[in-house]
């Protein structure tokens, strides 16, 4: 019993490590074989950060009281991985929680929604289910940003890289940091705003 602290501890330290260590590679964290990170406790890193690096709509976020709820939809490619990276965990001053859905389910009110490859065939029912609704969208499929996946997440060379739809995201009332953006691959970016006429 008297490790449990230590072990809390050490998991927490792990957790700070490895967030620090993914955006001063400004993304692009080996996800390789041997000792390497694997690929999805990286994704589950970016999954939790970008709670910091998204803004939600004022009134998404209106009832701080109920947690912040990270949804999966299809077959879970995390394990207890992402359960890990975020336990004890805040978002915007709430709890954090994982919420799974199988294929075809109805998808509940969530913050994130990460779409599992399992749903690649079913990706844009899956985004008309959540359209128009204050989800960021997260994805691990080629051409899933092109698709109007807000967030994808893209295994090149042993790194994940990001591909990000500012369409899709501003669509849904939210908006990505500078910070963010400046890590990743832009699709369909927002169009500029027109210069004044003189």
């Amino acid at each position: 019993m008297n490790n449990v602290p230590a072990a809390k501890a050490s998991s927490r330290l792990w957790r700070q490590v490895l967030l620090a260590w993914l955006w001063l590679c400004a993304g692009m964290v080996s996800a390789g074989g041997g000792h390497a990170v694997g690929e999805y406790q990286v994704k589950a890193v970016f999954l939790f950060n970008f709670t910091k690096f998204v803004d939600w709509p004022a009134e998404a976020v209106a009832a701080t009281n109920l947690p912040f709820v990270i949804g999966i939809v299809g077959e879970d490619p995390f394990g207890t991985t992402l359960d890990e990276a975020v336990r004890e965990e805040l978002a915007r001053n709430r709890p954090i929680v994982i919420q799974r859905f199988r294929s075809n389910e109805t998808i509940a009110k969530c913050d994130i929604l990460f779409i599992a490859r399992s749903e690649k065939d079913r990706l844009n029912a899956v985004l008309e289910q959540v359209k128009s609704q204050a989800i960021l969208t997260v994805a691990d499929t080629a051409q899933a940003a092109e698709q109007g996946v807000m967030i994808n997440l893209s295994l090149a060379q042993g790194s994940v890289k990001m591909e990000i739809n500012q369409n899709a995201a501003a669509a849904a009332g939210l908006k990505v940091s500078a910070k963010l953006l400046s890590l990743a691959r832009i699709v369909n970016p927002v169009a500029d705003k027109p210069p004044p006429q003189p």
